[in-house]
């Protein structure tokens, strides 16, 4: 399994322009370029060495030719540096090679290879999960002052440090615990690619799930919301029938019901893919729900099912915020102790089903929760009718 890299000049198209010096990767007799930052002219590059030639360079260009020269060098040895990780690993191709040098995720450090993960996760639609990575990491990286530090220096005392610092900033029990999934995550990646050994420094941190608040709200809310007039502010009407949406449609999140499109209406149903699990769920079309996509069918964009992304604003992030300070005015106008938001619908949801006899595994069936393997084997025989019935008893509050 032979590999090598090397510097090589490719000199410009144009007359008079600098050229490129690239990194030139060969692994198993296939062979890839990649370009460098580093832009010189064709006389001051030494085609014998390989490297750059500073005998006869303009007084103004020898700072410049000096810190091209050392970087050259660093990125040649950083490529080595992964070349002998990765052999370790076993085999490799040359674009993973390559990819990884591009990522920088190869020098052993954390935060490069936290960024490359990012990447990696956005490139595969995990938007949520890559939201996620770079808040943790720059969480820790205030808690390390903003200094790196090498994936193989990440130890067990380290982490305690962390979630210490993350508890005495008022950070509640469950972030920290979603803060340190997120980078043990990360870490585990690099242990699969052969960048660190396993030292399994998250063992003594708290990763668990803890009980939170309940955020439910009781039937006369949702019904006072259903009765509360709002003519005078269509924000505030929107916002509240959104959530009405949402909570007729069994607790759907936000971001679902933002991307729901027309073409999940299939012969009166409503037919998604949950964003947190990719579970398919099949919702039937009540009278409620058909009020409120009839309303707003003149104002949608594209192909969306309402109007919650607009021709300016498809930053899903962006109209959530938007959404929940109306809600929170709303709450206010209501008079609540506590607002509601935008997760509040679910809970209600699945509160008011519990409180009317509605068993247990049939909630987890219609608001697809993952985590109830034992439940979903019992349920395969219940039928799509039984959860149409459920939500068609919750919905029609008198």
């Amino acid at each position: 399994m032979a590999t090598s890299v090397k510097l090589k000049f490719l000199p410009s198209k144009v007359s008079g322009k600098e050229g490129a010096v690239c990194l030139q990767l060969i692994h198993n007799r296939k062979i890839k370029l990649l370009r460098t930052r580093f832009k010189l002219f064709h006389s001051e590059w030494d085609e014998r060495k390989n490297t750059v030639d500073l005998r006869e360079c303009e007084a103004k260009r020898q700072n410049r030719l000096i810190a091209a020269k050392a970087g050259l060098e660093a990125e040649l040895r950083q490529a080595n540096d992964l070349i002998r990780v990765l052999k370790t690993k076993g085999d490799f191709t040359v674009s993973e090679l390559a990819a990884l040098h591009v990522s920088n995720s190869f020098n052993g450090c954390l935060f490069p290879f936290i960024e490359h993960t990012v990447k990696q996760l956005k490139d595969n639609n995990r938007k949520k999960s890559a939201t996620i990575l770079l808040t943790a990491k720059r969480s820790f990286k205030r808690f390390r002052n903003g200094q790196d530090i090498s994936l193989d220096k990440l130890d067990g005392d380290l982490m305690q440090r962390y979630e210490i610092f993350l508890k005495q900033s008022g950070m509640l029990k469950n972030t920290v615990s979603c803060y340190m999934r997120s980078l043990r995550s990360a870490y585990n990646q690099a242990v699969k690619q052969g960048l660190t050994e396993q030292r399994n420094p998250f063992a003594n941190v708290y990763t668990g799930i803890d009980k939170t608040i309940k955020r439910a709200v009781n039937e006369d809310v949702i019904l006072k919301l259903k009765n509360l007039d709002l003519a005078g502010n269509t924000c505030l009407a929107f916002a509240r029938d959104l959530f009405l949406f949402s909570f007729y449609m069994r607790g759907i999140s936000f971001v679902d019901m933002a991307n729901l499109r027309k073409s999940n209406v299939q012969n009166g149903y409503i037919v998604y893919f949950r964003s947190k699990t990719r579970q398919m769920l099949t919702v039937k079309i009540e009278p409620c729900m058909q009020e409120i996509i009839s309303r707003y069918e003149a104002q949608t964009v594209d192909d969306y099912l309402l109007p919650i992304f607009t021709a300016a604003n498809r930053i899903h992030a962006s109209q959530l915020r938007n959404y929940n300070k109306r809600l929170r005015r709303i709450s206010e106008t209501l008079g609540l102790d506590k607002p509601i938001s935008s997760y509040v619908s679910r809970h209600t949801w699945a509160t008011i089903a519990l409180r009317r006899g509605i068993p247990i595994e049939i909630i987890s069936e219609s608001m697809g929760h993952e985590n109830e393997a034992t439940t979903r084997i019992y349920l395969a025989s219940l039928g799509q009718a039984v959860v149409d019935r459920a939500n068609a008893e919750i919905i029609r509050l008198e």
